[in-house]
Protein backbone atom coordinates (compact mmCIF):
# COMPACT_ATOMS: atom_id res chain seq x y z
CA UNK A 1 0.00 0.00 0.00
CA UNK A 2 2.71 2.42 -0.92
CA UNK A 3 3.89 4.53 -3.79
CA UNK A 4 7.15 6.34 -4.31
CA UNK A 5 7.47 9.68 -2.56
CA UNK A 6 9.10 12.56 -4.36
CA UNK A 7 12.86 12.02 -4.34
CA UNK A 8 14.65 14.36 -1.94
CA UNK A 9 16.33 17.51 -3.15
CA UNK A 10 20.10 17.75 -3.02
CA UNK A 11 20.15 19.15 0.50
CA UNK A 12 17.92 16.31 1.72
CA UNK A 13 19.76 13.49 0.01
CA UNK A 14 22.22 11.25 1.86
CA UNK A 15 25.51 11.18 -0.10
CA UNK A 16 27.53 8.25 -1.45
CA UNK A 17 24.91 5.45 -1.12
CA UNK A 18 24.06 4.52 -4.72
CA UNK A 19 23.93 0.77 -4.00
CA UNK A 20 21.70 1.06 -0.93
CA UNK A 21 19.59 3.65 -2.68
CA UNK A 22 18.71 1.20 -5.43
CA UNK A 23 18.32 -1.88 -3.25
CA UNK A 24 14.77 -3.30 -3.18
CA UNK A 25 14.14 -4.67 0.30
CA UNK A 26 11.40 -6.92 -1.15
CA UNK A 27 13.85 -8.67 -3.49
CA UNK A 28 14.21 -12.36 -2.62
CA UNK A 29 17.99 -12.10 -2.93
CA UNK A 30 17.99 -9.41 -0.25
CA UNK A 31 15.47 -11.25 1.93
CA UNK A 32 17.69 -14.34 1.96
CA UNK A 33 20.21 -12.36 4.02
CA UNK A 34 18.22 -9.32 5.10
CA UNK A 35 20.15 -8.75 8.31
CA UNK A 36 23.37 -8.28 6.35
CA UNK A 37 21.57 -5.68 4.24
CA UNK A 38 20.36 -3.90 7.37
CA UNK A 39 23.91 -3.87 8.74
CA UNK A 40 25.07 -2.04 5.60
CA UNK A 41 22.29 0.54 6.06
CA UNK A 42 23.26 1.02 9.73
CA UNK A 43 26.89 1.59 8.82
CA UNK A 44 26.07 4.02 6.00
CA UNK A 45 24.27 6.66 8.05
CA UNK A 46 21.31 7.58 10.25
CA UNK A 47 18.83 7.74 7.33
CA UNK A 48 19.41 6.49 3.78
CA UNK A 49 17.18 7.46 0.87
CA UNK A 50 15.95 4.37 -0.99
CA UNK A 51 14.81 5.03 -4.57
CA UNK A 52 13.18 1.63 -4.90
CA UNK A 53 10.72 2.24 -2.07
CA UNK A 54 10.67 6.02 -2.28
CA UNK A 55 11.46 6.65 1.36
CA UNK A 56 14.14 7.10 4.00
CA UNK A 57 15.40 3.93 5.68
CA UNK A 58 16.30 4.32 9.37
CA UNK A 59 18.05 1.39 11.02
CA UNK A 60 19.97 2.52 14.12
CA UNK A 61 18.39 1.69 17.46
CA UNK A 62 18.45 5.12 19.08
CA UNK A 63 17.19 6.83 15.92
CA UNK A 64 14.35 4.33 15.45
CA UNK A 65 13.32 4.51 19.10
CA UNK A 66 13.33 8.31 19.11
CA UNK A 67 11.32 8.52 15.89
CA UNK A 68 8.71 6.07 17.20
CA UNK A 69 8.04 8.51 20.04
CA UNK A 70 8.33 11.72 18.01
CA UNK A 71 4.99 13.55 17.46
CA UNK A 72 6.47 15.27 14.41
CA UNK A 73 5.85 12.03 12.53
CA UNK A 74 2.40 11.00 11.31
CA UNK A 75 1.02 7.48 10.82
CA UNK A 76 -1.90 8.64 8.66
CA UNK A 77 -1.21 7.11 5.25
CA UNK A 78 -4.81 6.32 4.37
CA UNK A 79 -6.11 9.78 3.49
CA UNK A 80 -3.19 10.37 1.14
CA UNK A 81 -3.73 6.96 -0.45
CA UNK A 82 -7.41 7.68 -1.12
CA UNK A 83 -6.74 11.21 -2.41
CA UNK A 84 -4.08 9.93 -4.81
CA UNK A 85 -6.46 7.42 -6.37
CA UNK A 86 -9.35 9.89 -6.54
CA UNK A 87 -7.16 12.35 -8.43
CA UNK A 88 -5.78 9.83 -10.92
CA UNK A 89 -6.63 10.47 -14.57
CA UNK A 90 -8.52 7.58 -16.16
CA UNK A 91 -8.50 6.84 -19.93
CA UNK A 92 -12.08 6.65 -21.29
CA UNK A 93 -11.61 3.03 -22.37
CA UNK A 94 -10.99 1.99 -18.77
CA UNK A 95 -13.92 3.86 -17.28
CA UNK A 96 -15.91 0.91 -15.90
CA UNK A 97 -12.85 -0.86 -14.53
CA UNK A 98 -11.62 2.39 -13.00
CA UNK A 99 -15.00 2.94 -11.36
CA UNK A 100 -14.84 -0.51 -9.77
CA UNK A 101 -11.29 0.18 -8.64
CA UNK A 102 -12.28 3.52 -7.09
CA UNK A 103 -15.19 1.84 -5.29
CA UNK A 104 -12.71 -0.63 -3.78
CA UNK A 105 -10.41 2.21 -2.77
CA UNK A 106 -13.24 4.06 -1.02
CA UNK A 107 -14.30 0.91 0.85
CA UNK A 108 -10.73 0.19 1.94
CA UNK A 109 -9.90 3.75 2.95
CA UNK A 110 -13.14 3.99 4.94
CA UNK A 111 -12.27 0.87 6.93
CA UNK A 112 -8.56 1.44 7.42
CA UNK A 113 -8.97 5.08 8.44
CA UNK A 114 -10.64 3.70 11.58
CA UNK A 115 -7.63 1.53 12.43
CA UNK A 116 -5.75 3.12 15.29
CA UNK A 117 -2.41 2.13 13.70
CA UNK A 118 -3.19 4.67 10.96
CA UNK A 119 -4.63 7.35 13.27
CA UNK A 120 -2.84 10.37 14.71
CA UNK A 121 -3.79 12.13 17.98
CA UNK A 122 -6.35 12.94 19.18
CA UNK A 123 -8.32 10.36 17.18
CA UNK A 124 -5.80 7.66 18.01
CA UNK A 125 -6.57 7.95 21.73
CA UNK A 126 -10.32 7.46 21.19
CA UNK A 127 -9.78 4.35 19.07
CA UNK A 128 -7.17 2.92 21.43
CA UNK A 129 -9.41 3.45 24.46
CA UNK A 130 -11.93 1.03 22.97
CA UNK A 131 -9.32 -1.73 22.82
CA UNK A 132 -6.93 -1.27 25.72
CA UNK A 133 -8.97 -3.03 28.44
CA UNK A 134 -9.52 -6.05 26.20
CA UNK A 135 -5.73 -6.51 26.04
CA UNK A 136 -4.65 -5.80 29.62
CA UNK A 137 -1.49 -7.75 30.43
CA UNK A 138 -2.84 -8.67 33.87
CA UNK A 139 -5.86 -10.38 32.28
CA UNK A 140 -3.93 -12.31 29.65
CA UNK A 141 -3.39 -15.39 31.90
CA UNK A 142 -7.18 -15.81 31.97
CA UNK A 143 -6.96 -16.71 28.29
CA UNK A 144 -4.46 -19.51 28.89
CA UNK A 145 -7.04 -22.37 29.01
CA UNK A 146 -8.54 -21.22 25.70
CA UNK A 147 -5.13 -21.03 24.02
CA UNK A 148 -4.05 -24.41 25.41
CA UNK A 149 -7.19 -26.09 24.10
CA UNK A 150 -6.53 -24.75 20.59
CA UNK A 151 -2.85 -25.78 20.72
CA UNK A 152 -3.77 -29.30 21.90
CA UNK A 153 -6.34 -29.63 19.12
CA UNK A 154 -3.79 -28.68 16.48
CA UNK A 155 -1.12 -30.92 17.99
CA UNK A 156 -3.39 -33.94 17.79
CA UNK A 157 -4.10 -33.19 14.15
CA UNK A 158 -0.48 -32.85 13.06
CA UNK A 159 1.11 -35.67 15.09
CA UNK A 160 1.93 -38.53 12.69
CA UNK A 161 4.07 -40.95 14.63
CA UNK A 162 7.50 -41.11 16.27
CA UNK A 163 9.23 -39.26 13.43
CA UNK A 164 7.49 -37.34 10.68
CA UNK A 165 7.79 -34.38 8.34
CA UNK A 166 5.49 -31.37 8.09
CA UNK A 167 5.30 -27.80 6.84
CA UNK A 168 4.93 -25.83 10.08
CA UNK A 169 3.55 -22.52 8.78
CA UNK A 170 0.35 -23.82 7.17
CA UNK A 171 -0.17 -26.76 9.52
CA UNK A 172 0.40 -24.97 12.85
CA UNK A 173 1.70 -21.39 12.95
CA UNK A 174 -0.98 -20.01 10.60
CA UNK A 175 -4.14 -21.75 11.89
CA UNK A 176 -3.28 -21.33 15.59
CA UNK A 177 -3.87 -17.56 15.92
CA UNK A 178 -6.86 -17.75 13.55
CA UNK A 179 -8.51 -20.34 15.80
CA UNK A 180 -7.66 -18.37 18.96
CA UNK A 181 -9.14 -15.18 17.49
CA UNK A 182 -12.31 -16.92 16.30
CA UNK A 183 -12.91 -18.27 19.82
CA UNK A 184 -12.10 -14.93 21.42
CA UNK A 185 -14.71 -13.34 19.17
CA UNK A 186 -17.25 -16.09 19.85
CA UNK A 187 -17.36 -17.14 16.19
CA UNK A 188 -18.23 -20.62 14.96
CA UNK A 189 -15.61 -23.37 14.85
CA UNK A 190 -15.21 -23.14 11.07
CA UNK A 191 -14.62 -19.36 11.11
CA UNK A 192 -10.85 -19.80 11.25
CA UNK A 193 -10.81 -20.66 7.54
CA UNK A 194 -12.66 -17.43 6.78
CA UNK A 195 -10.19 -15.51 8.94
CA UNK A 196 -7.30 -17.06 7.02
CA UNK A 197 -8.76 -15.95 3.68
CA UNK A 198 -9.60 -12.45 4.89
CA UNK A 199 -6.15 -11.99 6.37
CA UNK A 200 -4.43 -13.10 3.16
CA UNK A 201 -6.53 -10.80 0.95
CA UNK A 202 -6.05 -7.81 3.21
CA UNK A 203 -2.35 -8.56 3.66
CA UNK A 204 -1.64 -8.32 -0.06
CA UNK A 205 -2.89 -4.75 0.12
CA UNK A 206 -1.63 -3.54 3.51
CA UNK A 207 1.78 -5.12 3.97
CA UNK A 208 3.87 -3.46 1.28
CA UNK A 209 4.48 -6.37 -1.05
CA UNK A 210 4.91 -6.16 -4.79
CA UNK A 211 1.77 -5.16 -6.68
CA UNK A 212 -0.61 -8.05 -7.34
CA UNK A 213 -3.36 -7.85 -9.95
CA UNK A 214 -6.74 -6.88 -8.46
CA UNK A 215 -5.35 -6.74 -4.92
CA UNK A 216 -7.50 -3.70 -4.13
CA UNK A 217 -10.63 -5.52 -5.24
CA UNK A 218 -9.79 -8.70 -3.31
CA UNK A 219 -9.00 -6.69 -0.18
CA UNK A 220 -12.22 -4.70 -0.54
CA UNK A 221 -14.20 -7.92 -0.88
CA UNK A 222 -12.60 -9.21 2.33
CA UNK A 223 -13.49 -5.94 4.09
CA UNK A 224 -17.09 -6.25 2.93
CA UNK A 225 -17.37 -9.83 4.16
CA UNK A 226 -15.78 -8.98 7.50
CA UNK A 227 -18.09 -5.99 7.93
CA UNK A 228 -21.16 -8.18 7.49
CA UNK A 229 -19.80 -10.83 9.87
CA UNK A 230 -18.76 -8.39 12.59
CA UNK A 231 -21.97 -6.37 12.41
CA UNK A 232 -23.84 -9.59 13.23
CA UNK A 233 -21.30 -10.36 15.96
CA UNK A 234 -21.86 -6.97 17.61
CA UNK A 235 -25.63 -7.43 17.43
CA UNK A 236 -25.36 -10.90 18.99
CA UNK A 237 -23.13 -9.58 21.78
CA UNK A 238 -25.63 -6.87 22.60
CA UNK A 239 -28.66 -9.16 22.66
CA UNK A 240 -26.83 -11.80 24.70
CA UNK A 241 -26.65 -14.58 22.12
CA UNK A 242 -22.86 -14.16 21.89
CA UNK A 243 -21.36 -14.35 25.38
CA UNK A 244 -17.67 -14.13 24.44
CA UNK A 245 -16.15 -11.89 27.17
CA UNK A 246 -13.57 -10.39 24.81
CA UNK A 247 -16.14 -9.11 22.32
CA UNK A 248 -18.51 -7.91 25.04
CA UNK A 249 -15.72 -5.93 26.71
CA UNK A 250 -14.63 -4.40 23.42
CA UNK A 251 -18.19 -3.27 22.68
CA UNK A 252 -18.66 -1.93 26.20
CA UNK A 253 -15.41 0.04 26.17
CA UNK A 254 -16.11 1.22 22.63
CA UNK A 255 -19.49 2.72 23.50
CA UNK A 256 -18.14 6.13 22.44
CA UNK A 257 -17.58 4.77 18.92
CA UNK A 258 -20.13 4.21 16.19
CA UNK A 259 -20.99 0.69 15.07
CA UNK A 260 -18.98 1.09 11.87
CA UNK A 261 -15.91 2.10 13.88
CA UNK A 262 -16.39 -0.95 16.13
CA UNK A 263 -16.62 -3.21 13.09
CA UNK A 264 -13.40 -1.75 11.70
CA UNK A 265 -11.70 -2.14 15.10
CA UNK A 266 -12.56 -5.85 15.10
CA UNK A 267 -11.00 -6.08 11.64
CA UNK A 268 -7.76 -4.65 13.00
CA UNK A 269 -7.72 -7.12 15.91
CA UNK A 270 -8.22 -10.01 13.51
CA UNK A 271 -5.62 -8.90 11.00
CA UNK A 272 -2.85 -7.67 13.28
CA UNK A 273 -3.23 -10.50 15.79
CA UNK A 274 -3.13 -13.15 13.11
CA UNK A 275 -0.13 -11.85 11.17
CA UNK A 276 2.19 -11.08 14.06
CA UNK A 277 1.61 -14.31 15.99
CA UNK A 278 1.96 -16.54 12.94
CA UNK A 279 5.31 -15.01 12.06
CA UNK A 280 6.58 -15.04 15.64
CA UNK A 281 5.92 -18.78 15.96
CA UNK A 282 7.36 -19.67 12.55
CA UNK A 283 10.50 -17.55 12.98
CA UNK A 284 11.02 -18.88 16.50
CA UNK A 285 10.77 -22.45 15.23
CA UNK A 286 13.36 -21.62 12.57
CA UNK A 287 15.76 -20.33 15.23
CA UNK A 288 15.25 -23.55 17.21
CA UNK A 289 15.65 -25.82 14.18
CA UNK A 290 18.96 -24.12 13.40
CA UNK A 291 20.16 -24.60 16.98
CA UNK A 292 19.70 -28.14 18.35
CA UNK A 293 21.61 -27.05 21.45
CA UNK A 294 18.97 -24.41 22.18
CA UNK A 295 16.16 -26.96 21.80
CA UNK A 296 17.90 -29.37 24.18
CA UNK A 297 18.49 -26.58 26.69
CA UNK A 298 14.84 -25.52 26.59
CA UNK A 299 13.67 -29.10 27.10
CA UNK A 300 15.94 -29.29 30.15
CA UNK A 301 15.05 -25.77 31.39
CA UNK A 302 11.54 -24.85 30.16
CA UNK A 303 11.51 -21.92 32.60
CA UNK A 304 13.80 -20.11 30.11
CA UNK A 305 11.07 -20.01 27.48
CA UNK A 306 9.66 -16.51 28.23
CA UNK A 307 13.15 -15.01 27.85
CA UNK A 308 13.78 -17.04 24.70
CA UNK A 309 10.51 -15.78 23.18
CA UNK A 310 11.80 -12.24 23.80
CA UNK A 311 14.94 -13.15 21.89
CA UNK A 312 12.84 -14.56 19.03
CA UNK A 313 11.14 -11.16 18.91
CA UNK A 314 14.47 -9.34 18.89
CA UNK A 315 16.24 -11.56 16.37
CA UNK A 316 13.41 -12.19 13.88
CA UNK A 317 10.62 -9.81 14.88
CA UNK A 318 7.29 -10.36 13.08
CA UNK A 319 7.00 -6.68 12.12
CA UNK A 320 10.00 -5.77 10.02
CA UNK A 321 9.42 -2.03 9.83
CA UNK A 322 6.80 0.64 10.40
CA UNK A 323 6.21 3.67 8.20
CA UNK A 324 5.92 7.29 9.23
CA UNK A 325 5.42 10.58 7.36
CA UNK A 326 7.31 13.73 8.41
CA UNK A 327 4.83 16.46 9.38
CA UNK A 328 7.54 19.12 9.10
CA UNK A 329 11.18 19.49 8.12
CA UNK A 330 13.27 17.68 10.72
CA UNK A 331 16.50 15.78 11.26
CA UNK A 332 17.27 12.17 12.06
CA UNK A 333 20.79 12.31 13.39
CA UNK A 334 22.64 14.51 10.91
CA UNK A 335 20.26 13.76 8.05
CA UNK A 336 17.60 16.32 7.10
CA UNK A 337 14.13 14.95 6.26
CA UNK A 338 11.66 17.13 4.34
CA UNK A 339 8.04 17.56 5.38
CA UNK A 340 5.85 15.04 3.59
CA UNK A 341 8.57 12.48 3.02
CA UNK A 342 8.07 8.90 4.18
CA UNK A 343 10.38 7.19 6.62
CA UNK A 344 10.77 3.45 7.24
CA UNK A 345 11.73 2.71 10.85
CA UNK A 346 13.30 -0.74 10.60
CA UNK A 347 12.59 -2.47 13.91
CA UNK A 348 14.48 -5.63 13.01
CA UNK A 349 17.61 -3.65 12.13
CA UNK A 350 17.43 -1.63 15.35
CA UNK A 351 17.07 -4.84 17.36
CA UNK A 352 20.45 -6.07 16.10
CA UNK A 353 22.31 -2.79 16.53
CA UNK A 354 25.75 -3.62 18.01
CA UNK A 355 25.84 -0.18 19.61
CA UNK A 356 23.07 -1.37 21.96
CA UNK A 357 23.21 -5.19 22.05
CA UNK A 358 26.30 -7.26 22.79
CA UNK A 359 26.68 -10.11 20.27
CA UNK A 360 23.51 -8.87 18.56
CA UNK A 361 23.17 -11.84 16.19
CA UNK A 362 23.25 -14.40 19.02
CA UNK A 363 20.35 -15.64 21.13
CA UNK A 364 20.98 -14.93 24.80
CA UNK A 365 18.20 -15.81 27.29
CA UNK A 366 20.00 -13.81 29.99
CA UNK A 367 19.77 -10.60 27.98
CA UNK A 368 17.95 -7.82 29.84
CA UNK A 369 14.26 -7.81 28.90
CA UNK A 370 12.36 -4.81 27.61
CA UNK A 371 15.00 -3.29 25.35
CA UNK A 372 13.96 -4.62 21.95
CA UNK A 373 11.55 -2.64 19.80
CA UNK A 374 9.59 -5.53 18.27
CA UNK A 375 6.27 -4.20 19.55
CA UNK A 376 7.32 -0.55 19.49
CA UNK A 377 7.44 2.03 22.30
CA UNK A 378 5.35 5.19 22.42
CA UNK A 379 1.65 5.79 21.81
CA UNK A 380 1.49 3.16 19.06
CA UNK A 381 2.95 0.34 21.16
CA UNK A 382 1.23 -2.92 20.17
CA UNK A 383 -1.75 -3.61 22.44
CA UNK A 384 -1.82 -7.27 21.47
CA UNK A 385 1.75 -7.95 22.61
CA UNK A 386 0.75 -9.82 25.82
CA UNK A 387 -1.56 -12.13 23.85
CA UNK A 388 1.06 -12.78 21.15
CA UNK A 389 3.60 -13.66 23.84
CA UNK A 390 1.11 -15.98 25.55
CA UNK A 391 0.19 -17.84 22.35
CA UNK A 392 3.85 -18.21 21.35
CA UNK A 393 4.88 -19.45 24.79
CA UNK A 394 2.13 -22.07 24.95
CA UNK A 395 2.83 -23.18 21.38
CA UNK A 396 6.50 -23.77 22.15
CA UNK A 397 5.72 -25.42 25.49
CA UNK A 398 3.62 -27.97 23.60
CA UNK A 399 6.27 -28.53 20.93
CA UNK A 400 9.01 -28.93 23.55
CA UNK A 401 6.96 -31.39 25.58
CA UNK A 402 6.21 -33.62 22.59
CA UNK A 403 9.31 -33.44 20.40
CA UNK A 404 12.93 -34.16 21.21
CA UNK A 405 14.21 -32.51 18.05
CA UNK A 406 13.25 -30.20 15.19
CA UNK A 407 15.24 -30.66 11.98
CA UNK A 408 15.18 -28.10 9.17
CA UNK A 409 14.60 -29.82 5.81
CA UNK A 410 15.75 -27.07 3.47
CA UNK A 411 18.71 -24.78 2.92
CA UNK A 412 16.56 -22.38 0.91
CA UNK A 413 14.04 -20.37 2.92
CA UNK A 414 11.08 -18.57 1.38
CA UNK A 415 10.61 -15.24 3.15
CA UNK A 416 7.50 -13.23 2.36
CA UNK A 417 8.36 -10.51 -0.17
CA UNK A 418 6.83 -7.68 1.87
CA UNK A 419 8.34 -4.63 3.49
CA UNK A 420 6.20 -4.46 6.64
CA UNK A 421 5.96 -8.06 7.78
CA UNK A 422 8.89 -10.40 8.38
CA UNK A 423 7.64 -13.92 7.95
CA UNK A 424 8.27 -17.27 6.34
CA UNK A 425 6.05 -18.61 3.59
CA UNK A 426 7.04 -22.18 4.40
CA UNK A 427 9.05 -24.00 7.06
CA UNK A 428 9.55 -27.71 6.28
CA UNK A 429 10.64 -29.63 9.38
CA UNK A 430 11.22 -33.18 10.57
CA UNK A 431 9.91 -33.71 14.12
CA UNK A 432 11.07 -36.57 16.35
CA UNK A 433 8.90 -37.56 19.29
CA UNK A 434 10.38 -37.40 22.78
Amino acid sequence: MHSNSTAPSVEHRAPHCPVLGAQDLRDTRVLDDVHAAYARFREAGPAIWNDSLGLWVVTRYQDVKAALKDPRFSVDKINAFAARHRAAEVPPAEGSRAAAHLHSVELLSGALSDWMVFADPPRHAALRRAMQNAFLARDTPLLEPLVRSVVDELMQALDSGPCFELELVQSFAYPLPAMVISRLFGLSADASQLIKGWSESLGRFVLGGAAVADRHQHAAQAVGEMAACFAELIKASRDGTNEAPFTRRLIRDGAHLGDEELVHTLMLVLFAGHETTTNLIASGALVCARSPELWARLRAQPSLLPEVVEEFLRLEGPVQMVLRIAREDLCIGSQRIAAGQRVALVLNAANRDPAVFDAPDSLDPSRRRGRHLAFGPGTHMCLGAPLARLVARIAFEALLERYAALELLTDSLNWRAETIIHGLQRLPLRLRRA
